[in-house]
């Protein structure tokens, strides 16, 4: 055992070292332990009963490390403080072992001389080696969240690039008499329309064709397996809409159809039928492949469209973190909806869904930051436009926009015609639910990542207001609520923003 000063043995001899729950340590000026508890001893690695041998220098993984803990030590007494609280750095038995260590001065009761010190230490590597992991996790979010953020803007700008395509595709493929300018609006039902009617025209011409000319001079003209073929494409041609209940096949359909039409055209023995009912059904089947082409880049470019808002939003959803956060300041209402309408306006004219704006009050204020109220407004606004149905063909959809103050909060109103929204939906929440996408929105292929109420929710959260989303049939069915077909007809539903107003 390492001699000690008489005061030091009487100071020991009164604490009971062994009972204290910490671990507790005294040391010499020069770094000498003297004196250990169990708890002490365990952490470093010393026996647990007998002398002690060993410097607290040996163990201090920054040489200095020690000598810097006594000068706080004694700064802190100096000072009036007690104990000084440090994180300090041990190598014991080739581990790296972190403590928490509070060291105060020990001094004789005679005249005050310094003697020593006493240290209380916590064993806290586990928390700090978990800290450590935490930071580099952290660390890693941060660049994979980054990293996300540039691999959006690159798929934004790349589907900038397909959408210029798709439309200048469209432009070639669009009726003679239709002017670039007239695409956004050709409306889904004038598409139908006319791929019904070509189609019907070929049918038409196919049984001319089949009936024209003499029956032997036919037969040398095509084998009779290849006439056959083409008396088949006359029903599907005729029926279409009855033999092919999927919306989404019909278009392929008729495009594999109208290319086997024109395959057998072009094998025809020349002279073996007349010219004019052939150049007919070929004609025909190559409009039919055209006007279904035209409807599918219309219909592939409304998706583009679509899918660009969607992965803006989502880049500017995972970045917020990372991007500097911004001032609120006072927003004119009209400000901020012009805002959300010109980023959705393509969107709109691409989905055939009219705007009606109702009001438009110049008086109007909120107090926040813009980026994210502009983005909660663009998110409300494009599930609008994506959910909305048509009613019938001659009214398009639409989606319906006030503004106004009630009860000192600025209401932002967004109401549709479309996709329903269950009660237990709206009461349990679960649209509010990241990546939650309704029971009844995928039924017509709409795309989505299920963030939009999410992040609108927490916007109006952060600035004080609140989220509220309404849904009803939009005409009695009488239908039960249980019954699936109940949420097959079009609701009426309205998703209201409510901010504070800043008078």
């Amino acid at each position: 055992m390492v001699d000690r000063p008489d005061s030091m043995h009487d100071l020991l001899e009164r604490i009971d070292l062994m009972q204290l729950p910490i671990g507790v340590y005294v040391i010499a000026e020069d770094g000498c332990l003297l004196a250990c508890n169990r708890s002490a001893r365990e952490i470093f690695r010393l026996p647990l009963e007998g002398p002690i041998v060993g410097s607290i220098h040996d163990l201090h993984v920054d040489l200095d490390g020690h000598a810097d803990l006594v000068k706080a030590a004694l700064e802190a007494e100096a000072g009036g403080a007690g104990f000084e609280r440090s994180v300090v750095h041990f190598r014991i038995a080739g581990n790296d072992v972190f403590v928490e260590d509070c060291l105060r001065p020990l001094r004789s009761e005679g005249d005050g001389s310094l003697i020593g010190f006493v240290g209380c230490m916590v064993d806290i590597t586990d928390e700090h080696d978990a800290g450590e992991r935490s930071y580099a996790l952290q660390e890693k979010v941060e660049e994979l969240t980054l990293d996300i953020g540039r691999i959006l803007h690159a798929n934004t700008s790349t589907l900038l690039m397909v959408n210029q395509t798709l439309a200048a595709a469209a432009g070639a493929l669009a009726p003679s008499d239709m002017s670039e300018s007239d695409l956004d609006g050709y409306a889904t039902h004038q598409i139908d329309e006319q791929i019904e009617r070509v189609a019907h025209a070929l049918a038409q011409a196919l049984e001319r064709l089949l009936q024209s000319g003499d029956p032997d001079r036919r037969c040398e003209a095509l084998e009779p397996a290849q006439w056959r073929q083409l008396q088949d494409q006359i029903g599907l041609l005729l029926e279409y809409r009855l033999r092919i209940p999927i919306e989404e096949l019909r278009n392929p359909t008729l495009r594999t159809s109208a290319a086997a039409i024109v395959a057998l055209c072009r094998v025809v023995q020349p002279r073996r039928v007349p010219r004019e009912p052939l150049r007919d059904v070929l004609r025909l089947a190559q409009q039919l492949q055209r006007v279904v082409c035209f409807a599918d880049v219309l219909t592939t470019r409304a998706t583009v469209i679509q899918m660009d808002f969607t992965l803006r939003a989502l880049r500017d959803f995972i970045t917020a973190e990372m991007r500097p956060r911004e001032h609120r300041e006072r927003l004119g209402v009209v400000s901020l909806m012009q805002n959300a309408l010109s980023q959705l306006a393509e969107f709109a004219r691409s989905s055939h869904v009219e705007i009606h704006w109702r009001d438009r009050p110049r008086n109007l204020f909120v107090f926040g930051c813009e980026r994210d109220i502009s983005r909660a407004l663009a998110n409300l606004l494009h599930n609008a436009i994506k959910y909305s149905w048509r009613r019938d063909r001659g009214n398009p959809p639409w989606v319906s926009i006030r503004t106004e103050e009630r009860d000192s909060m600025v209401c932002f109103d967004f109401e549709s015609w479309g996709v329903p929204i269950t009660h237990d939906e709206v009461d349990r929440g679960l649209i509010y639910q990241m990546g939650y996408r309704g029971k009844w929105s995928t039924d017509r292929g709409r795309l989505g990542t299920g963030i939009g109420l999410t992040d609108t929710q927490r916007v109006a959260l952060a600035h004080g207001g609140e989220l509220i989303v309404e849904s009803q049939p939009a005409h009695l069915t009488g239908l039960r609520v249980d019954d699936d077909a109940y949420y097959r007809n079009p609701f009426l539903t309205k998703v209201t923003l409510k901010l504070p107003e800043a008078g």
